[in-house]
């Protein structure tokens, strides 16, 4: 219930500032676990997933997240996994684990922290070990417009046109072990797919 209620909210806050154009979400995989990928430029972009994803979203969000007023209270109402800077504590990839092994959906921001402006920054490779080791199909979102919206600092968005382009899923082979130069090799090719699909349009 909690859960509808923070969808909601988001839903009907996001449409106040702006009415955000969603493409692709027939790209959406409707059963069975799923990983999705997204940049991250603005508080406002966990906010837009959970509003217009049609299923269930878990997010994998940082840490100090959760000690941020407004959007601290959202991910603890959205059963957010909290980790640390580089994605790897144990216990909060063993809860993602569990999410996939489930047939959720898990949500994350691989650059790890909130950048600026369009340009990507360096993507963490937790999202590879998790796709690698569940076999779960990966859904890149490349999201723009939020960080005029909200930009880095402020305490108060304004309106603005956003945008939130969903992917073609990825399917990669299930791995017991993955290794590291495998998992290196994915992420860049992810990073060069999500600054393509940000430079469209």
């Amino acid at each position: 219930m909690l859960y509808k209620l923070n969808k909601l909210i988001a839903k009907y806050f996001l449409w106040l500032l702006g009415k955000p154009v969603i493409t692709g979400q027939e790209n959406i995989p409707r059963t069975g676990p799923v990983i999705v990928v997204a940049n991250h430029t603005s508080l406002l972009d966990g906010f837009l997933l959970a509003a217009f994803w049609p299923r269930r979203i878990t997010f994998l969000s940082a840490a100090y997240l959760f000690r941020l007023p407004v959007v601290g209270a959202f991910l603890r109402a959205m059963g957010a996994i909290p980790v640390q800077n580089e994605g790897s504590e144990l216990a909060g990839m063993r809860a993602a684990l569990r999410v996939l092994q489930k047939g959720g959906t898990l949500a994350l921001f691989p650059e790890g922290q909130v950048g600026v402006g369009n340009k990507l920054g360096p993507f963490q490779t937790g999202w590879t070990y998790l796709a690698l080791k569940t076999g779960a199909p990966v859904v890149p979102a490349a999201i723009k417009g939020t960080e005029s919206v909200l930009p880095l600092g402020a305490f108060f968005p304004r309106r603005g046109k956003i945008y939130m382009q969903i992917g073609a899923p990825w399917t990669l082979e299930k791995v017991r072990r993955p290794g590291q130069e495998t998992m290196t090799a994915l992420n860049m090719r992810l990073v060069s797919h999500m600054e393509q699909m940000l430079n469209e349009n």
